[in-house]
């Protein structure tokens, strides 16, 4: 049985559930934790001299995360979150760079796949306690790694040649760099207040039955040494305050609506009162979803507003163009033989750029310095004037492409893939969006449609990329219009998922609005969770395939709100 290509975008909101212990108040010293990293590579290299399968490359990561969550619900604090844990990443390599352990085993099923070594690092600098706790560890990535390669190297005597002959692992200069990490102390008590009083907004609202403002600060240190010599300490800020509430329509479907910024600086979030119309636009928007009509599955012209069209082309397109995707023969490699060929209307261009901090003034979540393999983040160009030029790239080669372009990514604990950043759509020709609104009617006349569609903001989405799967994807529109030709009101509607297969979809993108916006989120799939941002002007399309959502069947509550 092949493993499942899919991929999954979301804004990651979790309610506050519980209260946990605090965190503890030391700083990490950036000096010992490489210290002991530096001891522990050492270490290994004197015991694996010279046996056979030595390993040829080892990589040691420390991933150290702090976060608070404060959270207020209908005018009262509802609780608060202090979390600090650090997860160990061991990533060693047996054989050679031609062939090794990492090699895809072909005709494998999951229970075929070694697991990766756990490494629970201490949360106190202790050299000594954080040597300790790699040592294990790399015994078993190493025996595992040995296992594997024999397997492997079976697997490949009794099977067909492989399509892409490419090595599995590519030389990459060491980098050297530590970047402090500023204070950035955080008022709890005001933020408290602030989150207390803007939750107040959903008691005016009966219909609504949960709800929530919540403050999310996170602190990440990374620690990476390789055998190659590199050494990187750095590490980042990320706030997000946000606001959501749930209610449930009279025929059972349940709605919920959630708002947020995203910043890397607390100087950068919004103010108490921009906070509070935040949640009392969140407030208007579910009541009026609640009172919308559902869709009939339709197909017609559409247009896809910036945030929208954002995760649009996160889906369809970037996961498609993540190098091991060309590689991995169970995939469906949608453009793998399409290099230097058309896939887009000439007036469109994509990118991905970590190296971006902000686009349209919005910080991105995709931003890093260094990629999870101690490559620099690179801007790369993956499609001019319509054109694709190249792939996503971790240290894994692909034919044609054998060396990383700073994309191989992973969330703590998990194997390194090449990976989105801030994927950027841009476009060289651009009409006012109530212009491209007009081209919209004009189309749905053209069409003979009763009417067009605006999907106007999303909450997420999903992909599957593989062969034993249709290459589909769904993104889950939050807020769509229905903009009829007769010139009767726009109508909101609700219980849209947006549906399509990639090729014919892009093939239909007809114009682009001068207007971009962003959407910041995390997505999930084989290296796990990281964060992503995917930003675009709004886009016409010619046709785009609608079905109704998933609903439950329940009645709304019986009793009323306390109080009413």
């Amino acid at each position: 049985m092949n493993r499942r290509s899919f991929a999954l975008l979301a804004l990651l909101s979790i309610p506050l559930a519980a209260v946990t212990a605090r965190a503890a108040e030391s700083t990490p010293s950036s000096d010992v934790v490489m210290r002991a990293l530096e001891s522990t590579l050492e270490n290994l290299g004197r015991q694996t001299s010279g046996k056979p399968d030595a390993p040829y490359f080892t990589s040691l990561a420390i991933t150290d995360e702090r976060s608070t969550m404060l959270q207020g619900t209908h005018g009262t604090f509802a609780g608060e979150q202090h979390n600090h844990h650090r997860t160990g990443d061991v990533d060693l390599r047996v054989g050679s760079m031609t062939l090794d352990n990492t090699h895809k085993l072909r005709d494998a099923g999951w229970f075929e796949q070694p697991e990766r070594a756990q490494v629970d690092p201490p949360l106190t600098d202790d050299s000594r306690v954080i040597e300790q706790s790699f040592l294990r560890s790399l015994d078993d990535a190493w025996r595992t790694a040995s296992r594997q390669l024999i397997k492997i190297r079976s697997n490949d005597a009794v099977k067909v040649d492989r399509e892409d002959q490419s090595a599995d692992f590519s030389p990459a200069a060491p980098v050297v760099a530590t970047i402090p990490l500023p204070d950035a102390p955080l008022d709890e008590a005001a933020w408290k207040a602030v989150v207390i009083q803007a939750s107040k907004v959903y008691l005016d609202y009966p219909e609504i039955l949960d709800s929530g403002v919540q403050l999310v600060s996170d602190t990440t240190q990374h620690w990476l040494a390789t055998s190659e010599g590199t050494r990187i300490a750095d590490g980042h800020h990320h706030y997000r305050v946000a606001t959501w509430g749930t209610a449930v329509a009279d025929d059972g479907m349940e709605l919920q609506v959630y708002d947020y910024v995203d910043v890397a600086t607390i100087a950068h979030l919004p103010d108490a009162a921009s906070i509070t119309q935040m949640a009392k636009d969140a407030a208007d928007r579910l009541v009026a979803l609640r009172r919308a009509p559902i869709v009939d599955p339709y197909s017609g012209p559409a247009i896809l507003r910036g945030r929208a069209a954002g995760v649009f082309f996160h889906e369809i397109f970037g996961h498609r163009i993540e190098g091991h995707r060309q590689k991995d023969e169970d995939e469906g490699q949608t453009f793998t033989s399409r290099v230097n060929q058309r896939i887009l209307p000439d007036f469109l261009s994509v990118v991905d750029d970590p190296t971006v901090a902000q686009r349209n003034g919005i910080d991105l979540n995709g931003t890093y310095p260094w990629d999870d393999e101690g490559v620099p983040a690179q801007r790369v160009s993956l499609v001019e004037a319509g054109i694709l030029r190249t792939f996503l790239m971790s240290r894994s080669p692909i034919e044609n492409f054998p060396s990383s372009n700073g994309h191989g990514r992973r969330q703590p604990g998990m194997a390194v893939v090449p990976r989105q950043g801030n994927l950027m759509v841009e476009a060289s020709k651009t009409v006012p969006y109530d212009t491209l609104r007009k081209m919209l009617i004009d189309e749905v006349k053209r069409q003979k449609k009763p009417f067009g569609m605006i999907f106007d903001d999303i909450s997420g989405g999903f992909t599957f990329t593989g062969r034993s799967e249709p290459n589909a994807f769904a993104v889950q529109p939050v807020v769509v219009w229905r903009v009829y030709a007769d010139g009767r009101p726009d109508e909101l509607v609700r219980g849209v998922d947006l549906i399509g297969t990639p090729l014919t979809t892009f093939e239909r993108i007809m114009a682009a609005g001068d207007d971009v916006d962003v959407f910041n989120g995390v997505c999930g799939a084989e290296s796990g969770w990281v964060p992503v941002s995917a930003s675009s002007p709004s886009l016409l399309i010619g046709e785009v395939e609608v079905q109704r959502r998933e609903k439950a069947n329940d009645r709304p509550p019986i009793l009323p709100p306390p109080g009413m």
